[in-house]
This record gives structure tokens, sequence and C-alpha cells, in this order.
């Protein structure tokens, strides 16, 4: 900032009076950037995708391309650390596309995830090198690596030869899903497959990185006391395990192996020289013949598709020979690096000899030393603002990228807490089923009948409950690794065609047409039963879930002989997902808000993780209102598992589904029909219940239909619907429904003013104060928590229709307007206030009727009428006559107005019809009722 406010005020100080010289300075300015520019457009842009750039062997690698980099001027590298993030790295890689780069070099994090993004650059026409790590695709221009097979194998074999006595290894992996870490195990196992005293006692996961081993390691302590022997497929890992036997005790009695065999004080070659690592295997960073190869491409030459870099192995027979050699090539790379250093002192001193002959060049024209001044000035100045520019740009990123960490750490927490709600309130609707059952056969109100149903909802919300806990407890398993796969062949055919049969009897009490197409016959799969037909059953449950009556649901099985997998496909034509929700169908702790109907974000997440364990890949397709499709791909054959994956004999025959099919099909209890002896004849309030949960509406239907005429919606559309055409006595209705949720429909209820006088209470399983607070806020007469007892919403219902009631008679006994009741914040009240005044002002009016108050007040006749029946008990023309003859029979008792006086001024059109009507309602005429010793008319 300080040089930058310098270099303005020289410039603001030093103003050049001669314009021509200016413009000839400025010119020559613009042509030497000019130039600079054009130099630059000849560079060729080379991307390097890095998996993770945060270890001392990746490091290596990027300084030989560096390096290798000096003798091609012509070539660019830009280098993105994916930070062993798959994710990342295919954005990284879509972002190089879009770049426009002239190459690609990828070192794939893991092989599968990241095949599609490759293909994809390679197909869009940039050449890509794949370096150290493989991909599940032949889409490349040219693979550079060393052989991780060979490098395995010759572990094996050295460790065949270091002992001839039995020896038991414990084998350290890195990324399960990096081709490094496959092939060096494939290879491993073979190097010692011919050597029977050589045995794998045991295995872990360290993630290439020392803390990810020392994390894995304490998990295998008994492997590890009983191994002789440790290989881990980097040194860094090694170095782990060596540090953790040194901890307990046993450094000296284990032979530790690792890879790589890096030069240096902290690396592999040191660690073997201090005798902490019995040997390492040399694996070649390949940096420079990277670059090399990328020169070539790039060259239009002809190059090998498949390079491969030769590796050995070092010990203490041969590591003094290895540092020595390691020592004279750093020294040489720092003799070049050095001379790399003085050739571009010399470019800059070339540069700056350069800029000084131009600055002569420009004092002969301009024949000025102002001139120079400024452009001196404007040099510094467009200096300082690079500068400025540069440091803005990298603020800006920093910034970006902190936003973008918090931003993903808040939606991962929220995920999280919004998950555990989900399942609270999952568990909270069975057990309210549950409990309002067991208090029904506990009193023993209920017949034999009843009882039945009630069992059966228990059995049938029990399982619910029983489907959850185990989701979860599988969940807990796999986050734990302890969830094994136990393969074994079996008849994939056979297997699907049993769930299938499970469902029939479900497909066919619902007139779903459900289909199995069974293409290529017998298909022989290795797959875990117990796993795969929780997937299945899961599946299919969802399909009968979201597939309505007279629907179709499909099951195929089929292989593929050209991807050597088997595929299971599941479709259905109901009611389908979002594409917010299909896209995260399968992430942990999601579910779309407000939507039930798309389950509690377990299910599906779960699904995807048996499947993965299978090394397989399951699929989604959904549109809403059209339907949903998975596909499920398992590849053949069983050497994608490893040994202790494999069940050391074929599992006898099942005999059935049972016990997973009861979770899965339970049906719903048939509608239950009550008793006409325990209906009451005359019911004068009718109940709406509204939420999309059927057997909780059933539930309450069940209950509330002995007492009250009950109307029922499954969604908040639905209940509007029916409230505006029938106006109930009261409302209960559900929070978490599709479309409006209950907050909302409440609000909704509570300002329309055909149904601003309805009590509502809301049942839900949001149980904190806020939610609380929200709900009685939106208008609510009650806020009752699930699991709740009946008995207890039962009194409440009373309590807010015998409130009414009293409402009622208040105004039908007292047409004063009360400013306080118009206070208290009750739409229905404010209305019965608002009605009372308008007709306190009005009834002397001989046109005032239904349809002069219906306009009034916004409603239609029927409405009216509906609404002030419900609040005073008659029907508006009788009200308007009560309100007329109270008026008419005070001032016959305070007045000395004669009787057609007083016809004329309580709105009769005549005095006979005043007297009728009044001798109707009081028993007397007028004149009688002006005779008689009271102070106040009678109501």
């Amino acid at each position: 900032m300080y040089t930058f406010a310098r270099l303005t005020t020289v410039y603001k100080h030093k103003q050049v009076k001669n314009r021509q010289v200016i413009i000839t300075f400025i010119a020559s300015i613009a042509l030497l950037l000019s130039c600079q520019k054009e130099k630059d457009k000849t560079h060729l842009l080379i991307g390097f995708s890095q998996c993770t750039n945060g270890d001392q062997w990746r490091h290596f690698m990027l300084n030989d391309m560096l390096r290798e980099l000096a003798y091609y001027p012509d070539l660019q590298l830009i280098m993105r650390d994916a930070h062993d993030s798959n994710e990342l790295q295919v954005r990284q890689i879509d972002s190089f596309i879009n770049e426009k780069i002239d190459l690609l070099i990828v070192s794939p994090n893991e092989s599968a995830p990241i095949t599609a993004a490759v293909e994809k650059a390679f197909k869009s026409g940039i050449p890509v090198i794949v370096t150290d790590r493989k991909i599940n695709s032949q889409f490349y221009s040219a693979y550079l690596g060393a052989d991780n097979r060979e490098i395995g194998k010759q572990v094996g074999n050295y460790i065949a030869h270091l002992s001839a006595a039995p020896e038991k290894v414990f084998e350290i992996w890195g990324l399960p899903g990096s081709s490094p870490a496959r092939e060096r195990h494939d290879g491993f196992v073979a190097g010692i497959a011919h050597s029977p005293n050589i045995t794998l006692n045991g295995m872990a996961f360290g993630a290439w990185s020392k803390e990810g081993a020392a994390s894995a390691l304490p998990d295998h302590e008994k492997e590890i006391r009983a191994a002789d022997i440790i290989f881990a497929h980097n040194d860094v890992m090694a170095l782990a395990a060596w540090e953790y036997c040194e901890k307990l005790g046993i450094s000296r009695q284990k032979k530790i192996i690792g890879v790589d065999g890096l030069p240096g004080q902290a690396a592999g070659l040191q660690w073997v020289s201090d005798s902490i690592l019995t040997a390492t295997m040399l694996y070649p960073t390949g940096g420079e013949e990277a670059i090399r190869l990328a020169a070539g491409i790039l060259s239009s030459q002809q190059v090998k598709k498949e390079n491969l870099l030769q590796s050995t192995v070092i010990d203490r027979r041969n590591v003094r020979v290895m540092q020595t050699q390691a020592a004279k090539i750093m020294n040489q790379q720092a003799s070049i690096e050095k001379q790399q250093k003085l050739l571009l002192e010399q470019q800059v001193l070339y540069r700056d000899q350069k800029n000084v002959s131009w600055f002569l060049l420009i004092i002969l024209i301009t024949a000025t030393l102002l001139g120079i001044s400024l452009w001196k000035a404007l040099f510094e100045r467009r200096k300082a603002f690079l500068q400025l520019e540069v440091q803005k740009e990298e603020i800006i990123q920093q910034r970006n990228q902190i936003i973008d960490v918090s931003q993903q750490a808040e939606e991962a927490n929220n995920a999280q807490l919004q998950f555990f709600t989900n399942i609270s309130h999952e568990f909270r609707t069975p057990l309210t089923l549950i409990l309002g059952a067991v208090e029904g056969l506990i009193t023993g109100t209920v017949n034999t009948r009843e009882a039945k149903f009630d069992a059966r909802l228990i059995r049938q919300n029990s399982l619910r409950l029983l489907r959850l806990i185990n989701q979860l407890m599988d969940f807990r398993k796999i986050e734990n690794g302890k969830m094994k796969v136990r393969a074994s062949e079996h008849n994939l055919t056979q297997f699907i065609n049993d769930i299938v049969k499970v469902f029939e009897k479900n497909a066919a009490k619902r007139n779903i047409d459900l289909h199995f197409f069974d293409r290529d016959g017998e298909i022989l799969l290795w797959f875990d039963e117990n796993m795969l037909d929780k997937v299945i059953f899961n599946l299919l449950s969802n399909a009968f879930s979201f597939t309505p009556g007279g629907g179709k649901i499909q099951v195929s099985v089929e292989s593929d002989a050209f991807t050597r997998q088997a595929i299971i496909r599941i479709g259905d034509n109901g009611k389908g997902m979002s594409k917010a929700y299909s896209e995260h169908a399968f992430e942990r702790f999601f579910q779309a808000e407000n939507d039930r109907s798309v389950g509690n974000g377990l299910g599906l997440a779960l699904s995807k993780e048996l499947v993965d364990l299978h090394h397989g890949e399951i699929m989604l397709w959904s549109e809403k209102n059209v339907g949903t499709r998975f596909e499920i791909r398992i590849p053949f054959g069983n050497q994608h598992f490893t040994t202790d994956q494999i069940a050391p004999e074929k599992a006898a025959e099942r005999a059935g589904y049972d016990e997973v099919s009861a979770i899965y099909t339970e049906d719903t209890p048939d509608t239950f029909l009550i008793s006409p002896e325990k209906t009451l004849e005359n019911k004068k309030n009718t109940l709406l219940i509204v939420d999309d949960n059927a057997e909780l509406r059933e539930f309450l239907c069940r209950k509330l239909s002995v007492i009250y005429t009950i109307k029922e919606a499954a969604d908040s559309i639905e209940g509007l619907k029916i409230a505006f055409e029938t106006g109930p006595d009261l409302i209960i209705t559900d929070i978490n429904m599709p479309g409006n949720n209950g907050l909302q429909f409440t609000k909704i209820i509570k300002s329309d003013i055909r149904t601003t006088h309805i009590p509502v209470i809301i049942l839900t399983a949001k149980t904190t104060m806020e939610q609380k607070i929200e709900g009685i806020r939106s208008g609510a007469d009650a806020y009752m928590t699930k699991p709740f007892h009946f008995e207890f919403l039962n009194e409440v219902i009373k309590n807010l229709l015998n409130g009414r009631a009293i409402l009622r008679e208040r105004f039908s006994s007292n047409f004063a307007s009360d400013k306080r009741l118009a206070e208290t914040g009750d739409p229905g009240r404010q209305f019965a206030v608002q009605f009372t005044r308008f007709m306190e002002d009005n009834f002397a009016n001989q046109d005032l009727s239904v349809e002069h108050l219906g306009q009034h007040f916004g409603l239609s006749r029927v409405q009216l009428y509906r609404k002030v029946k419900k609040l005073f008990g008659e029907s508006v023309n009788d009200y308007i006559q009560h309100v007329r003859l109270k008026k008419g029979a005070r001032m016959l008792l305070e007045t000395d107005f004669n009787v057609s006086e007083i016809a004329y001024q309580t709105g009769y059109s005549s005095p006979g019809y005043f007297a009728t009507a009044f001798r109707g309602r009081y028993h007397c005429t007028p004149g009688e009722y002006r005779e008689q010793p009271q102070k106040a008319p009678e109501d």
C-alpha cells in the first residue's frame, strides 16, 4: 500500500506538458505489451490434476515435473490439488475441460469415481496422460507409472526368500478404491502363492497416510502381535507401523517393508539405513518422464500407450549405494537449479537491458527527461496495480474457499440434525398408534373386534419400529467396519423370484400388476444373501408404498456379457420423486422437507452401502407423477472379494423369508366399522382430521366417530376444500404434510373469514418450545405432541367445543359489542363482535337481509348461514328478527313511543307484522308486555 501511494504521488506531481511525447511513449509501451501478449499466446497449457499434494512422494513428483519443464519454454503447467477427494478432483477435471487446456495429466484419487471424468476429457479431444494410478477404462492417450502388480509380486518374492521358517504377514493397504492398492495386493498375493510357509494373517486400510495407518492399527493389535512381517503399501504407513510396534515393545521382532524409497532425512532410504524398515521398494515418481511424454504428444510424436517405470528392492545390502546415488542426483539437481536460476537472472538482465535500450530510444525521440520520468511512473504504477490485483484475487479466493468449507460443514451438520429429527418423528407416530391401542386394551373399553384390530395395529407399528432400529444398527456396523460380506455362489434369478413371490399377496390385495421377468434363465452370482435381500426388500417395499392401487411394478434380472455384470431392475409407475430429492436420494441423513412420503432418508442410503460392499453400483431414475426405476449392477466372479469375504462353504438353502418379509410387507389392518350400539344417534358436532398418515387418521376416526361425525383429508389442499365446503366444528391437523404444512394450513384457516371461528388442534412430533410457540402463533387453539393420551385429546376437543358453545350463548343473549372480546385475538370472537356491532347499527333498516349481510362480510349466502349458525345457534333471518324484537321490547319499557312508532324504528314494514312476530316470541301483545311490572326484557 505504501509503494502504491508513493507511485501515485510521483505520478500526480510529474505531469507531462508535451502531449506528443506522451502519445509517442504510450504507443511504444502499447507496442511492447502487445508483443509480449502475442508471445504469451504461444504457450501450450498442461493441466495436472493431482489426487493429493500432501505427501513427500507427491512433492518429489511435482519438483521433477517443474525441473523438466525448464527444457520446454513453450509449455506451461497448471497443477490443482484434489486433497484426496473424488468429488473435488472430478470438478477440477471439468474445469480443465472448460478452460480448453492442450493436455491433461491425471493422478486419480480412486479409479472408479474418476473414470467418467477422464473419459469425458479424452472424448472432448484433449490428450490425457494417466500417471501413478489407473482408471477403469482405456479412453486415455498414455499411462505412465510403475507396475504396481510387479512391485507387489517383488515384495512377495522378497519375503519368501527372507526366511525358510513359516512367516505371518500383516498387510497395510492404501485406499481400497485406488488401483495401486488393489494391484499391489494382488501382486503380493501372487508372489507368496508358491511359498506355503508365508501366510497373510490380516490387513488394515491406512488411506496412504501415516495418520490414517496410525488410527487403523490399534483395531488389529492381535494380528500385528502375531505377525512376523508387516508389508505397507508406502513408506509413511510402514513408519506408522514401526512406531506402533515400538509402542507395543515388539518393533525388534518385526520385519517391516514399505514402498517408495525416497531420498532425504525423513524418507524411506534413511529409514532403511536406520534399520527402522527392513526394506523398501523403489517407486519412481515419473515426473520428468510425464513432461517428456506430454511434450512428445503435443509435438504429434508417436508414443507408447503403456509406459512402465522400473522398480527394485532396497535393503541393507544396497541402501548405502542408493543413498550415495540419490545424493549425487540431488547435488546435480541443485546444480541444474542454480544454472536455471542464473539463466533466469540473465534473461531478466537481458530484458532490463532491452528496456534500457528502449528508454534511450525514447529519450532520443522525445529529447526530454520528463518523458522518461512519466514512463517510469506509469510503469511502476501499473506494476503496483498488478500486484494489488494479484493480492486481491488471492484474498478473494481464500475467502471463497473459507465460505465454501464453512457452508459444506454447516450443510453436513444441518443434514445430520435434520436426519435425527426425522428419525425421532418416525418413532413418535408408531408409538402414538401403539400407545393408543394399548390404552383401549388396558381400560377394557373395546370389544373383541376392536381388540383384534388394536393388536394388529400394535404388531404392524412394532415391526415398523423394528425396521428402523435394524437400519440404524446396520449403518452403525458399516461405519465401524463391522459389516462383513460373506459371499457365496447362488442362483440370482431364483433368489429374486423368491422375494417377488413374498409380495404377490400384497399386490393382489391392492390390485397392483406385479411382474417378474427372467431374461437369461439361471444366473450364478457371488453375493451375501443376508445383505442383498435387505436391498431388494427395501426397494420393493418402497415401490409398493408409493404405487397406488391399480398401478404396475416390474422386476427383472439379466446378465451383461460385455461388462460381466448381473443387472437387477425394479421399476414402478407410482408417484415418483422430485429432481431435488432424486439427486440426493442415496445420501445419508437427507430427507426432503415436508415430504414424509419419500421416507426417512435411511433405507436408500443403506441399500447403496450394501451394494458398494459387493463392489457393485446402484442407480436411480425418477420423475414426479411418472414413476421410479432402480438398477443394481454386481460383477460376476469372486475375484473382487478378499479371502475373508468369501464364505468357507455354500450356505444351506433358505426355507423362506417370513421374518424379514413381515417387516417389509405387513398389511394395513382393515378399516374398522363402528358398532351401532356404540355410536351416538345424534352427533351434534363434525370433526375434520387432516393428516397424511393413513393409519393415524384411521385410528382417530375409529376412536372419535363414536361421538362425532368425522371427515378426513390426506393433505392440506383436500383439507381446505372440505373446511370451506362443510364448515366443521373442529379441525385436527399434523404439521409435516405434502404441500402446505400444518402451520401454513392453520394460518389459512384462521385468516379466511369463512373458517376463522373453527378451533384447530395441532398433533405433531415436534416437541421443542420454539416449535410449540410457532404452532400457537399460527393460530392453533391447542398444540399436542406425539405420542399423546387419547383421553386427554378427547377432553381438549370437548373443552374447545364447549368454549364455542359458551361463546355462542354469550352473543345470542347479549347483543352489545364488547371491545375486550374483540381484542382477544380469537378470529371467531372477532367476527362475532363485528357481526353484533353491525346488527346494532343497522337493525332499523327495513332492507337488512341475508344478501345485504353477505355482501358486507364477503361471504356467500350458504357460508354466512353456516357461520352464523355455528356462532349463534340460529339462522340469519331468525337472528335478525331476534335482535329487532329484543330492541322493540326494550323500547316498550324504556320509552313513550307507541307500538306503531316502535315497529317502524325496529325495521318492521307494518305494526301488524311487528305485533304478530312479538306475540310469537314473548307470548303476549306489545301492549300487554308494556303493562308488565318488569324493568328489562327477558329472552
